[in-house]
């Protein structure tokens, strides 16, 4: 059922937060279409470069996503938004609480493709030639498709608050969110 809501949106989350959020966002941002390109590419320096940055700054959000969790259970949060309806709210929760483990399995689907792809060799030795020509192993199968799940939820997270917005008398939530 859809009742009225009124929430606190002076009700913020702590700096540490705010700021992981922000810089996890940018991060996987840049993450999701290196990704993408780099699985389209033919075996080289193009793509063991490409690689690298990938394999970095996806080890970044990987750390960034273990303090964001250290600081779930650490600092105080605000109070769960209202939708104005119970499924509504409950998806809202599974959408924030599913960011967590999949950027978790990503990151280890990550690790494990390098290591089952041998593919640390080429990185260490910063030879294009030691890339395997065609890669396809569970765990890249596996991070694909965990990327795919988190475009989704981006889209959804995304959709949400403009949801949110529009039906809500223009509610921000984003104020919670903001430094």
């Amino acid at each position: 059922m859809k009742t009225a809501v009124k929430n606190n949106l002076s009700d913020k989350y702590s700096k540490g937060t705010i700021i992981i959020h922000w810089v996890s966002f940018m991060l996987i941002i840049l993450l999701i279409p290196t990704g993408f390109i780099m699985g389209n590419m033919e075996a080289g320096i193009a793509k063991l470069n490409l690689l690298r940055v990938h394999m970095f700054v996806g080890i970044l959000v990987f750390a960034l996503t273990l303090v964001r969790v250290w600081f779930f259970f650490r600092h105080k949060r605000p109070s769960r938004l209202e939708t104005g309806n119970s499924l509504h709210n409950k998806l809202v929760i599974w959408i924030e609480n599913s960011f967590y483990y999949i950027l978790i399995l990503l990151c280890i689907t990550g690790i494990a493709t390098i290591a089952m792809g041998n593919l640390g060799e080429a990185l260490q030795r910063a030879d294009a030639s030691l890339l395997p020509r065609n890669l396809d192993i569970p765990p890249l199968n596996a991070h694909k498709a965990l990327s795919i799940l988190l475009i989704a939820l981006l889209i959804g997270h995304i959709g949400g608050v403009v949801n949110h917005y529009l039906k809500n008398k223009k509610e921000n939530t984003l104020k919670r969110i903001l430094p």
